[in-house]
């Protein structure tokens, strides 16, 4: 596969590899750079990326500026997840459960080098299915309580989801994703989340978090299982820092994985997320790893994911959109609720959306 890409497009991925490039960059190019960026969470990335190598001193001001700031959030926000982890702990201690921690925070405690300048927008955790109601019922009672949402959307997430909906402590307003599996329960792929669970591993402060293999699996489930790619360029990078470290760690890590994946059922999401990866970050992957996956998407689905996976997970220009960018995420929209959600349930689900869209004018 090859990847071609808008201008503004390269301009921005050309700083996500090679951030040395940035001094290069004029004011112009900067403020492009900075809006894209910042539409994809990448803006604590790419100020780490420059502290590191020194450069800040470098590029103009207006861009430092920005770029410190959003180093500042990003901590913030990182140390309110923590301390919203370690309140959790402490209100779960009656219960001898595992709490197994997803997505941003876990890749801080897995020390994933891209992870310092990672923004998160909430904290995730994995429990079982049959300690929900009660992890639930005791969060309410220490202070946490749910969002306002429709009676559409609490069945949505009580009946078909792989989470309950979110819960938002009262005093500290962060949010908690509470999940009982890592893909919807209305999909094709059924994970049983037990191995899951068995299967994680401790850090040293003592939390638990997904093995390797699952968390890159997770990952790439995620992706393109549970999303619709838009502006989740920072997910797939994500990803890329997953293998390149694991895969560092680890000689036999792709052999795992593979394995993993099998067992799993979850070859697919692995497939688009091992190319994608490849293809957009250059990342090292041996030779013919995704071909020994067992479900594999046919050429031609490849060749379609091809012409809209890209545009879906690039920004759109922030001032003169493309068409064509527009209608693959459309395509990739239909598609996330396609593969989530039987035939019987996507229909009335998708008349209820624009039913909704509709009456609040967007």
């Amino acid at each position: 596969m090859k990847l071609s890409l808008s201008n503004h497009h390269q301009l921005l991925l050309n700083a996500i590899i090679n951030p040395d490039i940035l001094i290069q960059y004029d004011s112009k190019e900067w403020e492009l750079v900075l809006r894209l960026a910042r539409k994809v969470k990448l803006l604590g990335f790419l100020a780490v990326e420059l502290e590191r190598r020194k450069l800040m001193s470098t590029i103009p001001v207006r861009a430092v500026n920005q770029l410190r700031s959003s180093l500042i959030r990003v901590k913030k926000q990182q140390q309110l997840a923590f301390w919203e982890l370690d309140r959790i702990n402490w209100a779960l201690k009656s219960i001898q459960i595992p709490i197994i921690v997803l997505k941003g925070v876990a890749y801080r405690l897995a020390e994933l080098p891209a992870a310092e300048g990672r923004f998160f927008v909430d904290l995730d955790i994995l429990i079982p299915k049959g300690n929900l109601n009660q992890v639930e019922k005791i969060l309410l009672k220490e202070g946490w309580k749910h969002r306002e949402i429709s009676a559409y959307d609490e069945h949505y997430y009580r009946a078909w989801s792989h989470e309950i909906p979110a819960l938002i402590h009262q005093e500290r307003e962060t949010e908690i994703d509470i999940h009982h599996t890592i893909s919807p329960i209305t999909s094709k792929i059924k994970i049983d989340s037990c191995l899951l669970i068995d299967a994680a591993i401790t850090t040293q402060s003592g939390h638990k978090i997904l093995n390797p293999t699952d968390m890159v699996l997770h990952c790439a489930v995620n992706l393109f299982q549970n999303n619709d790619l838009i502006d989740n360029l920072r997910d797939l990078l994500d990803l890329h820092d997953e293998l390149q470290f694991f895969g560092r760690q680890d000689p036999v890590f792709w052999d795992k994985l593979i394995k993993r994946a099998n067992q799993l059922r979850l070859g697919r999401p692995l497939y688009y997320g091992i190319q994608y990866s490849r293809l957009i970050f250059q990342t090292a992957i041996p030779q013919n790893t995704e071909q020994r996956l067992m479900q594999k998407p046919s050429l031609i689905l490849q060749c379609i994911m091809q012409q809209l996976v890209p545009l879906a997970l690039f920004p759109l220009h922030p001032d003169k959109a493309s068409k064509r960018a527009k209608f693959a995420r459309f395509l990739l929209y239909i598609r996330s609720h396609w593969i989530r959600m039987p035939f019987y349930l996507l229909i009335p689900h998708l008349l209820y959306k624009t039913l909704l869209r509709f009456k609040s004018g967007k």
